[in-house]
């Protein structure tokens, strides 16, 4: 059975499961990591790991070239997965050779002597478990892919945590994640299921005329991605990029439905498109659900944002308030667009992916800078907001040119905004009534604001009705 055959929509519920799985246990280290080093020291792991996710990105291109391939249904599936074990060879040792080379300049930009290291350690992890597991991604069982990211996480707050309270600081963060990184590494392939052949030059020339435009791509898309921590770490310091991370994990919630779908559409389309199916019903699905969640995370912060900071971190992270507002919606029109990125890869046009996100990079860079020193920090969130809408607007003009029977924009999602809209007013009211000073008392608010989203769906939407009709009823005769 291959990604086109699968149950779609039971992979993407493994995957969301894991997705809450995974960001529960993020979160809960994220709490302890933060109380412990403070806006600084978190801050300054989150810088260093910015650049490192921009640096492995050619072998990441690298090997979502090899997973598009393998979905499809006539290339060699040993060869494809072959040629990512080549790439993370290759990769780790230009890393190590490149830090070794450049440990001056790093050590005089980071104002730290060990920094070189940090990063060599980092990338080393990063890159050989995402390379593998961009190939998990494109088998069957891709909604597994998150728990994997969910065991991963498990392991590395738990070692995190263990080597930051044993007075370690970065370097104990550093050293929590490699070791999750590579300890998880042998897993990810007993999962994938198959064994990795030495792959001809044809299949390599077949995987690098995708990967010639999935490596830029991608470059730039984690740039854009990781932009506002490097810019925020170069330009202001360390603390504020501790508040924006802080605000960055309590958004991550809305791509749980989102990201899951992303990591498999792609190659759905891919599959059923080299056996000549329809694709328009599985893009449209997605369309319609993939907010579910970043909608009301983002009415949430809206009226709870400072509330929710202080209670949960501390005093000394209350600046993080306008960053979660601000990024919260940001969350909320990535969850869209994913799903167009996918569409477009999944359509083998990467080199659209491409341009548009060397188009929206520039303006990002351009508008942030400007707005930094016009605002202060938060216009470097504000340019993200811009530079994201603009993302989808050139992305759903291609996918619609590309796809004029799919409707972009559809009830479900209009019914979402409406029991968004409700829900604030109903959580601002509480706010009013009830004094947020206490965990309690923010569990109780979130928990009202959540049961108002979710009751005002099922009163008006009659799709989402069905739906929890449907799984009720399979629960019932289960």
């Amino acid at each position: 059975m291959t990604v086109g055959d699968t149950d779609f929509g039971l992979q993407v519920g493994i995957g969301f499961v894991g997705r809450v799985v995974m960001a529960v246990f993020a979160f809960a280290g994220s709490i302890v990591l933060g109380r412990i080093l403070g806006p600084d020291g978190y801050g300054m792991f989150y810088f260093l790991m910015a650049i490192v996710l921009f640096a492995h990105n050619p072998i990441n291109g690298w090997a979502t070239a090899c997973r598009k391939r393998l979905t499809e249904s006539e290339f060699p599936s040993g060869e494809a997965i072959g040629a990512t074990v080549l790439g993370i060879a290759v990769g780790t040792a230009i890393t190590l050779m490149s830090a070794f080379l450049l440990s001056p300049i790093i050590t005089r930009h980071t104002d730290n002597p060990d920094s070189w290291v940090y990063l060599t350690v980092l990338l080393v992890g990063i890159i050989s478990f995402t390379a593998s597991l961009q190939i998990l991604k494109a088998t069957k069982h891709f909604g597994t892919s998150t728990w994997v990211e969910a065991a991963r996480d498990i392991v590395r707050v738990l070692l995190q945590g263990g080597l930051v309270i044993g007075g370690f600081g970065v370097a104990g963060m550093v050293g929590g994640i490699t070791a999750a990184n590579l300890l998880i590494v042998p897993m990810v392939f007993y999962l994938i299921g198959a064994r990795p052949t030495v792959p001809s030059k044809e299949s390599l020339l077949a995987i690098w005329e995708f990967a010639r435009s999935s490596i830029p791509s991608g470059l730039v898309g984690i740039a854009q991605n990781r932009m506002d921590v490097l810019l925020l770490g170069f330009l202001v310091g360390t603390e504020v990029v501790g508040n924006y991370e802080i605000a960055l994990k309590m958004t991550m919630p809305a791509m749980f439905v989102a990201g899951v779908a992303q990591s498999g559409l792609m190659g759905r389309i891919s599959n059923l498109r080299s056996k000549g199916e329809p694709i328009v019903r599985d893009i449209q699905n997605n369309l319609n659900y993939a907010s579910i969640i970043g909608i009301p995370l983002f009415f949430g912060a809206l009226t709870m944002a400072e509330p929710l900071v202080v209670t949960i971190y501390s005093n000394k992270f209350a600046g993080a308030a306008p960053f979660l507002i601000g990024l919260a919606l940001f969350r909320l029109l990535r969850t869209q667009k994913a799903i167009l990125v996918a569409t477009i890869n999944g359509l083998d046009r990467p080199e659209i992916n491409l341009r548009i996100s060397i188009v929206v990079f520039s303006v990002n860079i351009g508008i942030g800078v400007t707005l930094l020193y016009i605002i202060g920090p938060l216009g470097i969130v504000v340019a993200t907001i811009m530079s994201e809408l603009l993302a989808y607007g050139i992305r759903a003009y291609y996918v619609d040119s590309m796809m004029p029977n799919l409707s972009l924009i559809t009830r479900p999602v209009y019914e979402q905004l409406a029991s968004g809209v409700v829900m604030a007013i109903v959580v601002y009211t509480a706010r009013q009534a009830l004094p947020i000073r206490f965990w309690p008392m923010v569990i109780v608010v979130v928990g009202i604001g959540g049961l108002t989203y979710f009751a005002m769906l099922i009163i008006i939407s009659k799709s989402f009705s069905t739906t929890i009709k449907s799984i009720i009823t399979s629960l019932d005769y289960g």
